[in-house]
């Protein structure tokens, strides 16, 4: 496995492709709690190509992929919020890549890039059925907190907020 930062259009348009995946997925959950497609896709998945390279480019801000056999794994980022601690955002292992470390590769390698950048915490938000990336999230010693940023009504319900010193 193999698991880098990236800067290029091409490594980000990997990215995009994997965001766009994970989208998908999770409006196909969410609409069984009676979330509306629209406004979980420009809550959540919004992003363009430019607009990921923009925002993960910044300085305390990165974004990496994980490569498994070359073929494209997983992705996770993360970036400084309005208030100055880490975001982890972005967290996504492609189902057949899934059991192989690869979501504990991008946790290892966010979280000490997050360190060596100077962050004293970070925070994400999550959903009530990603149980598998509760556990992980628990595992890397995130608790669940309150809600750092407003959501959209329809996502209240089933929004998780976590967070960690480092």
């Amino acid at each position: 496995m193999e698991i880098r930062a990236i800067s290029s259009r091409p490594d980000f348009e990997e990215a995009h492709a994997l965001i766009n995946a994970m989208g998908e997925w999770d409006a196909e959950q969410s609409r069984r709690f009676g979330v509306p497609d629209a406004e979980l896709m420009e809550f959540n998945y919004g992003h363009t190509v430019e607009t990921l390279m923009e925002k993960f480019s910044q300085r305390g801000a990165a974004f990496f992929l994980a490569r498994v056999d070359k073929d494209i794994a997983g992705c996770a980022g993360y970036s400084k919020s309005d208030d100055g601690i880490a975001e982890l955002q972005k967290m996504y292992v492609r189902a057949e890549a899934r059991g192989k470390g690869v979501a504990k590769g991008l946790m290892t390698a966010c979280l000490d890039r997050m360190r060596a950048d100077g962050y004293a915490s970070v925070r994400l938000e999550t959903v009530t059925f990603m149980i598998d990336a509760i556990a992980l999230y628990e595992a890397f010693g995130f608790t669940r907190s309150g809600p750092f940023r407003a959501v959209p009504l329809s996502l209240q319900p089933i929004t998780i907020f976590m967070e960690r010193k480092l």
